[in-house]
Parts: C-alpha cells; structure tokens; sequence
C-alpha cells in the first residue's frame, strides 16, 4: 500500500468518526495549551526581569552589609554586617573602579501640605551616583549637585501618587520637619527590581542628617561602584571582595558583606526560571499523558470495531506490517491535530494575558518541540493497539461480528 494511500484512507476512518476523533484530539490540545502557555509565562517573567537589569547597569556592582551566614551574598537588606566610609574609601583604590557612590538610607516622616506619609530617604554623592546606576533620567527640573543642601529628587510615583496632590518642582516638603525643595522629578520606569519610582533622593550629608541615630557615625547602607568601561566587571568584583575581606579580617566564605553584579543576578533568575519552567512542563505533562491515554483508548475500539476490515485487508493482500502502520498513521494524526490546535490555543491565550499585565514570550523552540511531542504522543500510544490489531488472524477476522 503506497504511502498516500494509507494516509488517505486513515484520513476517511478518523472523519467517519468525527466526534470521537475530536474528543480525542481535545486531551492532546489541553495538554499542549498548557505547556505553550505555563512555560511562555516563565519566560516572559525572565524577559521582564532581565530588562529590567538595565536599569541595573552592566558595569554597576553593589557592596551591601549582610550577615556572616558562611556562604555566598544572598541578601540585599543589612544584617549583621556594617560597611562604613572607609569601606567606600578602600573601593576606590581598586584597579578598575571608575565611580564610587555611597548610600545612606533613612526612614522619614514627610509631609506635604495637609498629607503625610513614612518613606524611605537615601542620601546619595551626587555627582557619581547617577554613573553607577544605568539608565536614570530626570523628567522635570534637574539631577542634584554638590553642595546641594535640603533640596531633592523625587521618583515618579512620589510626586503623582503618594500625595493627594501632585508635586511639581519648586514645591516644598518637610523632611522630619525641616523644609526640602523638590528640584527634580525622575522619568516613570515601571521597574519593580529597582523601584526608582519611589524613591526620594537627597545629599549624602542631608541623608546623614535625616537618618539620625538609624545609622552608626560613618556607616554605609550600600555602596555603588562603576567599573571601567575596559574592565571586565566580574574581574572587578572578585578584587573588591578580596579587598573588603581583607579590611574586614574575615574568610571569603564567611564574608559580612555582599557583591553583586547584573552577571551575578542574572545567574539566579535563571536557576529559579529553569526550575519554575521544569516544574510547570512536569504540571503540564500529566494532561499530555492523559491525553495519550486517550488515544490508546480510541484506537483500542478502533481495532475492535474494524476486527472485520482487517480480514478484508489481509485477505485481498496486506500483510500485518502494513495494517500496523494504517492504525499508526491513524494515531500520529489524531497527536498532530492535537498539536497543531494545542499550539494555536497557547499562543491565543499568551496573546491575551498582557491585557491583565502579564509578561509572556513565546517561545518558538518551544513550539517546534510541542509539535514534536503531540507526534511522539501519539505514535506510542498507538503502538500497542496497533500491534495488537496487526495481530489478528485474517481468517478469525473475517468470522468476527
């Protein structure tokens, strides 16, 4: 029998039977929908995460106080560990470091006109910090200068929603009751990683001043570094850390302190999307083995049904290797309808899911192996049914009602 052939008449047996066929078709669909979508979601949080990275700054490495856990920096926020000036001082005595900026954060009570609200201060050097912070642009007004005092720059988000009336440049507000003019407002970013749109920029000395007894004399919060263009940037780091371990007379692997680069953080993102990923195409795969199931069922009943056609078939000529593949073809094509409609459902519902802010990528890669697994599907939930058909006596076939 000629490969058209076979494929013409499996065709004609599956559209006899069209709503057995769908039904069966319809677990291969959920089970692909649901890998396309769940792992194009995961790759749209990595995409979302990672961009916002830029923010970040390819050349930016942060040094934040931790504890001495014994292991590698996995904290943002100070523990245990302290960092002060002349950690910043140290720094910048390191081959490579362009800029050093410190940061001293306080938590302040602020007040404008009738509203208050508690917020986070972060003095700042200001005419290094905004090279150690990639991409930070002033919407309204101006960056602050040295020798600025009690004036501020304002995120996005601080001047339009923090307030029950915007604040604009030239407005005054009281930082723990001392009065701050606002002479610049940031650019919305939209980054959750680096929430810029809330924060409120001062002096390095007016940080100190509002931070008050929050902070020990000299102490750091952080401190921002921007490694020459011509450095590698990871090279910088490691120096850094051998540098502060050696001022602080700890072990490496029991450091108080923690760098880190975009490399660094890029690295975990993508171990726990790898793991989010492998676990929700594991979800995803059950529907996919229940959907086999289905097919071996339907070609289960396929084969009794057609006891008597497959007499018929051997007797006027086809061996059991051929009537083994007509119900493989049958099976392959059921798996491929699957994937083929499996794929188109995915890739509508991902279309859909910015509309309520979710972040998803298709991946195409992932779509290649979606149809490829729909086949696999298939084919070897086919494989025992068909065998068992091929099997068949022709003459017991023939008998068969």
């Amino acid at each position: 029998m000629k490969t058209q052939d076979m494929l013409r008449y499996s065709w004609r047996n599956l559209t006899h039977r069209r709503l057995r066929t769908w039904l069966t078709v319809l677990g291969i669909v959920a089970g692909i929908a649901a890998v396309i979508v769940l792992v194009g979601l995961a790759d749209g949080l990595r995409a979302s995460i990672i961009g916002e990275l830029d923010l970040f700054g390819a050349q930016t490495i942060i040094i934040t106080p931790m504890g001495t856990s014994g292991g590698a920096s996995t904290a943002f926020l100070s523990t245990a560990g302290k960092l002060f000036e002349k950690d910043a001082d140290k720094v910048a005595s390191v081959d490579g470091v362009e800029y050093v900026s410190r940061m001293v954060r306080g938590l302040v009570d602020i007040k404008y006109r009738k509203d208050s609200i508690t917020s986070s201060v972060y003095g700042i050097d200001p005419d290094t910090f905004q090279y150690t912070i990639g991409s930070l642009e002033v919407e309204e007004g101006r960056w602050l200068e040295n020798g600025d005092r009690h004036v501020a720059v304002i995120g996005h988000s601080i001047a339009m929603d923090s307030f029950d009336e915007e604040v604009r440049v030239n407005s005054v507000l009281e930082f723990r009751g001392e009065k701050y003019r606002i002479v610049g407002i940031l650019a919305e970013s939209g980054a959750s990683f680096a929430p810029v749109d809330d924060f409120i920029f001062v002096s390095y000395q007016d940080g100190r001043d509002l931070a008050g007894s929050q902070l020990a004399p000299r102490e750091l919060n952080s401190i921002r570094v921007k490694s020459a263009d011509e450095y590698d940037v990871e090279e910088v780091a490691e120096d850094i850390e051998w540098v502060l371990a050696a001022a602080h007379k700890v072990p490496l692997d029991d450091k108080d302190f923690g760098v880190v680069t975009a490399q660094y953080i890029t690295e975990q993102i993508d171990s726990i999307i790898g793991m989010l990923t492998l676990f929700l195409g594991a979800v995803s795969g059950i529907a996919l083995v229940v959907g086999g199931i289905g097919i071996s069922n339907t070609m289960f009943m396929s084969v009794m049904e057609r006891t008597k056609e497959i007499g018929v078939l051997k007797a006027i000529g086809a061996n059991s290797r051929q009537i083994e593949q007509l119900f493989m073809v049958e099976a392959a094509m059921i798996g491929l309808a699957g994937g083929v409609s499996g794929v188109l459902v995915g890739i509508g519902v991902l279309s859909l899911l910015p509309l309520v802010g979710l972040h998803t990528q298709v991946s195409l890669l992932m779509v290649a192996v979606s149809f490829i697994v729909a086949m696999g599907v298939g084919l070897v939930a086919g494989t025992f049914p068909a065998r068992q058909g091929a099997k068949v006596p022709a003459m017991n076939a023939l008998r068969y009602e």
